[in-house]
């Protein structure tokens, strides 16, 4: 190794302070978690028994005190779906055709039962009957509602879990207008009576909910319930009590979410932002941990933020609800720009001229977090204006867990790939599946991230040690992009870890590391991005439904890479797939080191518009990373 490996090695241990591993398929945790799902299971016969309800009894509210602003936006083409029948939502599809009832039907899994349950999709309903299409919409809205009060409203193991309470009761009273004015006087009591039998055992059971977003969005559920229901206050303070709890423990103090997920940045933004302007209606204090949530959020939805206005694919994330985030964002009173690092959250960003970048440069999420985090670590997203390039797969709960398991794999993701292993293991065992989740078992323990910037543009060198325990590597990666953002150069390098004892209960003591192993470097591209590979298969052109041009090339060591393209998926929206392709260098690892320099660079959009022919292609990019000053 040479002197400089050895000094950036000795700085990569040195520089790192948290080193705590993603909770994994370890005996207090499954202890842990078989002691609360025997407490939950005591509970919920509990929960249905006769004698039960009859403690959920008490005064009726006789009105909504007031509609809170529902800020996910709503789709009549959604709507329009819903009332064939066709009930696609995350965790699955599923076809209740004749007018039949969804909640009659078995749900393809129990993120569907929530989902369902939950009343999100009410929101279609609300903006169908804006349209101005008839009563149709609400006709149906308000029978389904009547359908869950009648079939459910008692009790239900999955529809009186404290987060889809939580998601229903905030549905309910957010398009409240739709479901409850104008309606006959038996409905609108049994509507109301029932949201208070809800809400009682809420504030009960609201701080049982499982850790993360669940139990932010059960403790809002039980504010929203106290805020718009007559006869709620003492729930408000029990709701706002726990929901700033939640708050201090899961909003980083660089405004990230610890699941580092943007996609449940957005949704408790909306949620917060609802709240908050529902209270200042009642002429009630916002509590300081709320307003700091929301200050220290806004900023970090800014830079979760591609040049199209939406959210990058990082550890769940779709792009998010068309219009969300400039719902979000038209709420914001510093509009201030996105700041370049957040060290807590574990994210890059670089931008310069046309060009944003987004970099996953962190560990996964605490074990209780990580359930739809993915093995992603050093990837990254790129844009150049308004047009993706290069992107990571993205994240679905509509296409069933092999579609979730395949979107979570490293392979998925643009970085690098160590003989087809991902740099983060889930966990895989029936029962410890069935207790801890489909959480993160192993993954990056540590992780360097460096950042220097000056007038010829920001330089980042990183490093993750996924692979040291099953192959002794670390990836190093380095990521240089000019001022003009017309320039953007990589380095990825495998090299030996410093080595680690192993312990008997760890596979790594009893298996002894492939040599040589083979690797890729994937660059997945966005689905409107057109790709042509040189006859000489030297460099690739891709050009974005922009017009810009980009071209790539890639060598290894002294020589030229073995590059191809390959079809890769886009899973951008969440509820449905895109072909794509990707970019794939492939090389070797000899003598227990690989490195592999490569560039993208922008065109002339002279001959935007139309791939150009071979003989116009310009000089290729310097594959150098250039001298840090």
């Amino acid at each position: 190794m040479t002197g400089e490996g050895a000094r950036t090695d000795r700085e990569f241990h040195a520089a790192q302070a948290r080193t705590a591993a993603a909770s994994g398929n370890r005996a207090a945790d499954l202890a842990a978690a078989a002691i609360i799902r025997i407490r939950d299971a005591g509970l919920a016969r509990a929960f249905a028994t006769w004698a039960y309800g009859q403690t959920l009894r008490g005064p009726m509210p006789d009105h909504m005190v007031l509609y809170p602003p529902e800020l996910r936006p709503g789709r009549s083409s959604k709507a329009d779906a819903l009332f064939q029948g066709l009930w696609f939502l995350p965790g699955g599809q599923l076809r209740a055709p004749g007018g039949s009832s969804p909640f009659a039907a078995d749900p393809p899994s129990e993120t569907w039962a929530e989902e369902l349950h939950g009343f999100s999709w009410l929101r279609h309903f609300t903006t169908a009957n804006a349209a101005g299409t008839g009563d149709a919409a609400r006709a149906y809205a308000q029978k389904l509602v009547a359908d869950w009060i009648a079939t459910e409203g008692n009790w239900h193991a999955v529809a009186w879990r404290p987060q889809v309470i939580g998601r229903r009761l905030t549905s309910w009273v957010a398009n409240g207008a739709l479901i409850i004015d104008g309606t006959e006087l038996v409905y609108r009591s049994t509507l109301l009576r029932n949201m208070a039998r809800q809400a009682r055992h809420l504030s009960r059971v609201a701080a049982m909910a499982p850790a993360g977003e669940p139990r932010i969005v059960a403790a809002i559920g039980l504010a929203f319930s106290g805020l718009c229901l007559s006869e709620g206050h003492r729930r408000l303070k029990k709701g706002i009590a726990l929901l700033c709890r939640e708050l201090n423990r899961q909003v980083l103090p660089d405004g990230g979410h610890v699941s580092r997920n943007p996609s449940a940045q957005l949704s408790i933004l909306l949620d917060l932002l609802s709240l908050r302007e529902a209270l200042t209606t009642r002429h009630i204090g916002v509590p300081k941990p709320i307003r700091d949530a929301i200050d220290r959020m806004m900023p970090m939805l800014r830079f979760f933020r591609h040049g199209d206005g939406r959210l990058v694919l990082f550890n769940g994330s779709t792009e998010g609800p068309e219009g969300a985030i400039d719902a979000v964002l038209e709420r914001d009173d510093t509009k201030g720009r996105p700041f370049g690092y957040a060290p807590h959250s574990g994210y890059q960003r670089l931008a310069a001229g046309p060009a944003g970048l987004v970099v996953d440069a962190g560990k996964p999420p605490p074990g209780p977090f990580s359930h739809e985090a993915h093995a992603g670590c050093l990837s990254f997203e790129m844009s150049a204006g308004r047009a993706r390039m290069i992107v990571n797969c993205g994240a679905t709960k509509v296409l069933g867990p092999d579609w979730e398991a395949a979107s979570r794999a490293t392979a998925a993701h643009s970085t690098l790939v160590l003989a087809d292993t991902s740099s983060a293991r889930m966990l895989r065992g029936k029962i410890s599946r069935a207790l801890l989740g489909a959480r993160i078992m192993e993954g990056p323990t540590r992780v360097e991230s460096r950042r220097n910037e000056n007038e010829a543009g920001v330089w980042l060198d990183m490093a993750h040690d996924g692979y040291a325990g099953n192959f002794g590597l670390l990836h190093r990666r380095r990521l240089f992009l000019s001022a003009t953002g017309e320039d953007l150069r990589g380095e990825d390098m495998l090299e030996e870890a410093p080595p680690v004892r192993a312990l008997p209960w760890q596979r790594r003591f009893w298996t002894k590391p492939p040599s040589d192993p083979g690797f890729t470097i994937r660059f997945h591209l966005h689905p409107d991005a057109r790709v042509s590979l040189a006859h000489d298969r030297s460099n690739v052109l891709v050009m974005l439904s922009n017009g810009d041009g980009w071209q790539f090339r890639a060598r290894s060591g002294g020589g030229e890479c073995d590059i191809s393209i390959e079809e890769s998926v886009y899973l951008g929206s969440g509820d449905t797939t895109r072909r794509a392709e990707q970019v794939v260098v492939t090389g070797r690892v000899f003598r227990g080191e690989a490195r592999v320099n490569w560039a993208w660079r922008r065109l002339s959009t002279r001959n935007a518009g139309r791939a150009a022919r071979e003989e116009e292609v310009p000089e290729l990019p310097e594959l150098g990373m250039p001298e840090q000053n």
